[in-house]
This record gives C-alpha cells, sequence and structure tokens, in this order.
C-alpha cells in the first residue's frame, strides 16, 4: 500500500470516527488482503491512542466478551462505576456527594439505597451498582462477574452500560475476522455489535470478493452497516465531497435520532444529494437553493436563532442605484449569510461582484458570513454556532453602546 493511499484510508477511518462519536452505527469493513487490513487498523489505532483486540468468535455475545476482557485487562470497572454514579448523583444533588472509599460492600450498598436513582438507563445504573457494590472483592485486572453475566443475559444493553462507564477515548478497539464464504458469520457479529454499541471502534477484515458475494444477499441492517462502512484498501484517494458525503450522512442520521420534523430531513436529503451529488443535470442554483433552504430550516429550528433570518431579501443600501439579494438576511442584528457553490470561483465576474457585495453590505454596518454550499450539509452545526456567536457580539455590543450613553 503506497503512502497517499495508506493517509487517505487513515483519513477515511477518522472520518467513520467521527460518526461514531455521532452516535451513528458505523462499520469499518476493510476490504482487501487480510495483512494489509489488519495493519491499517493496527495503524489507525495507534495513531488514537487505542489497544486493538482480535477476536474470532463466531456469535456477538462471545466478541463482546472477548472485548470486555480486554477493557478489563486495562481499566479498573469498579473504579469507572463509581466515577460515573459520584458524577451523576452530585450533579442531581451537589450537596450529597457520596464517598465510596474505605467501605465494606455491605456498607455501599446501604449508602447506595439511601440515595435517589440518578439519569442513568436502568440497565446502566443496574450494573453499576453492582459493580461499585462487588468492587472490594474483584481480583485486579479479570472481568468482574456482574459485567460477565451481563454481556450473558443483555449483550446489547451491557455493551451500551460499558460505553457508558468508560470514556469513549478509552474503548479498546475491536478487529473480527470475517469468518468463511459465503455466510461470513464474523462480518455479521461485527455488524451487529456495531449496530448494539455504536461508539465501539469497530473493524472487520474481508478479501474483496467473499465482500461482494456476501453484498448480493438479501438486504438486510447487517448488509447496510457493512455497505455503509466499506473502505477497499486499493481504492484511489477519497475526495473532499466524499468527505462532506460522510458528515453528512452524520448528520442525517442525528437528525433522525433528535425526531426532527420529516420535512426538515426530506430537506436535508435533497440539499445533500443537489449539492455533494454532482449528478449530471443538476444546476448549480438549483443546488444552493436547497442549502439555503436547509440552512433557513434549521435557524427557524433553534431558539437563539428562530424568527431572525428571512430567506432570498432584497436590501435596498443608502448609495447604492440597485438593491442586492442575499441569500439569508438578519435586519435586527444586521448580519447577511451568502451560500457560495462552487462555480463562484470559477467566474471571474461573478467572484468580482460578491466582493462589491460584500463591501457594500459592510460599509452600511452589516457582518458577512460566507459558506460553501457542500458545507451547509455536512458541518451545519458548525455554521449555526458561529451565527449564534455572532449574534452575542452583536447583542453585547448594543448593551456596551447603551451603556456608555448612560441608558441602562
Amino acid at each position: 500500500m503506497s503512502p497517499p493511499v495508506e493517509a487517505a484510508l487513515l483519513d477515511a477511518l477518522d472520518r467513520q470516527a467521527r460518526r461514531r462519536a455521532e452516535g451513528v452505527a458505523t462499520l469499518s469493513v476493510l476490504a482487501g488482503p487480510l495483512g494489509s487490513g489488519a495493519a491499517l487498523w493496527s495503524r489507525w489505532a495507534e495513531r488514537q491512542g487505542r489497544r486493538v483486540v482480535v477476536t474470532d468468535a463466531e456469535d456477538p455475545r462471545s466478541a463482546a466478551l472477548d472485548w470486555a476482557r480486554a477493557l478489563s485487562a486495562e481499566r479498573d470497572l469498579g473504579a469507572d462505576a463509581e466515577a460515573l454514579a459520584t458524577f451523576a448523583l452530585t450533579a442531581a444533588h451537589p450537596r450529597h456527594a457520596p464517598s465510596f472509599a474505605g467501605k465494606t460492600p455491605h456498607e455501599r450498598r446501604v449508602l447506595l439505597d439511601a440515595l435517589p436513582p440518578p439519569a442513568l438507563p436502568e440497565f446502566t445504573w443496574a450494573l453499576c451498582r453492582q459493580l461499585i457494590e462487588q468492587r472490594p472483592s474483584f481480583d485486579p485486572g479479570t472481568l468482574p462477574p456482574p459485567v460477565r453475566e451481563a454481556l450473558r443475559r443483555e449483550p446489547h444493553a451491557a455493551l451500551q452500560a460499558l460505553e457508558a462507564l468508560v470514556p469513549a477515548r478509552h474503548l479498546p478497539a475491536l478487529r473480527c475476522r470475517a469468518g468463511a464464504s459465503p455466510t461470513l458469520w464474523g462480518l455479521q457479529s461485527a455488524a451487529a455489535l456495531c449496530l448494539a454499541a455504536p461508539m465501539l471502534p469497530l473493524a472487520c477484515t474481508v478479501e474483496p470478493d467473499a465482500l461482494d458475494a456476501f453484498l448480493r444477499g438479501r438486504e438486510s441492517q447487517v448488509l447496510a452497516v457493512a455497505r455503509e462502512g466499506r473502505l477497499d484498501l486499493g481504492a484511489p484517494v477519497p475526495t473532499p465531497v466524499a468527505a462532506a458525503a460522510d458528515a453528512a450522512m452524520a448528520l442525517h442520521g442525528r437528525l433522525a435520532r433528535e425526531q426532527a420534523p420529516d420535512a426538515k430531513r426530506v430537506l436535508h436529503a435533497e440539499a445533500a444529494r443537489a449539492v455533494l451529488s454532482g449528478a449530471p443535470g443538476t444546476p448549480e442554483e438549483f443546488a444552493r437553493s436547497k442549502a439555503e433552504q436547509f440552512l433557513a430550516e434549521c435557524l427557524r429550528g433553534r431558539p437563539a436563532t428562530a424568527g431572525l433570518f428571512q430567506l432570498n431579501q432584497r436590501l435596498q443600501l443608502a448609495g447604492e442605484e440597485r438593491a442586492w439579494e442575499v441569500d439569508l438576511l438578519c435586519r435586527e442584528w444586521r448580519l447577511a449569510v451568502e451560500i457560495d457553490g462552487y462555480f463562484h470561483f470559477l467566474d471571474a465576474e461573478r467572484f468580482r461582484r460578491d466582493r462589491r457585495k460584500d463591501l457594500a453590505l459592510q460599509r452600511a454596518g452589516y457582518w458577512v458570513v460566507r459558506v460553501l454550499a457542500e458545507d451547509v450539509v455536512s458541518r451545519a452545526e458548525d455554521i449555526l454556532d458561529t451565527l449564534e456567536s455572532l449574534i452575542a457580539a452583536r447583542q453585547r455590543d448594543a448593551v456596551g453602546q447603551e451603556a456608555a450613553h448612560g441608558r441602562r
């Protein structure tokens, strides 16, 4: 594998990691020579400061046990449980921070019984309690019996509980071998784990021919996860648009999890398709229009920006012969948002006109924010945060001006 290809694949794995951090189930399917896939995953894990756990387990429960044993060898899960409980209980009742140091199992149980349960999922809190109560009896470096039993009974819920107990950056990376064709049981186990614990760094190495045959099977969640996470080890370097598409998919997943209105999710999907697909016959103005509509909908949905921005407004400025059209305009706090497509930077006359518009708006006291159309669908949260910070700055300026003139 050449250095540029390896660097590009490592970047792709970083993008997949960001999707996991958003809670989007993502399995890294490394399609190519098995040795190359294993080496790439180890290299990525090393850059992240993670240990790699390798499993040949044929079912998700056994694979989860292999991973949990490695996690227990590195961390004191009882101490992690105490830290989580202390944080959660103190957040709800700041004056009643629990202390477990020096207490026997019975004293720990009495202490926890006396406190109201924190705002944690029921299964997570139950496992956390067991680990705290039984911690004095654990052998260091071994899998605590409560965790083993939880994985045996409810492997999915147990994995989610372990993700809550251990900071995400300390979770070991798991690599599953794909198993024999045509079932690829290892790949199926990996996909099932991925769906159960979206934040778990998880990869599967598989020969491309075997993967192609597997993906021709009956459609399922497992196939969808494998298809979406596929990285061909000999593939060309991913383009920036591909990276933006990954981020757009992560945002779409988050909108679904947050139960955003269907209209907003459809609008995002249309904007992503128009801006990122590069499909023939997709006019740039159409793509920009979809991006504008999606950003306007996002601004309407946030308390700090709701009702402040109007879409496609004409603004007549003093001293200007013509009115300027602004993509998104906030008259109250004098902010102008302009969304640029790719061809803005190829047409010299359009570029000059945009600069004249910026200068005219700035002379009139407007702050101008220019964003790329592809960033609207892939980095919407960053753009919204930026606009909120600018509004806050304008509000601070207004308060300062009033104070300077004696109006309080």
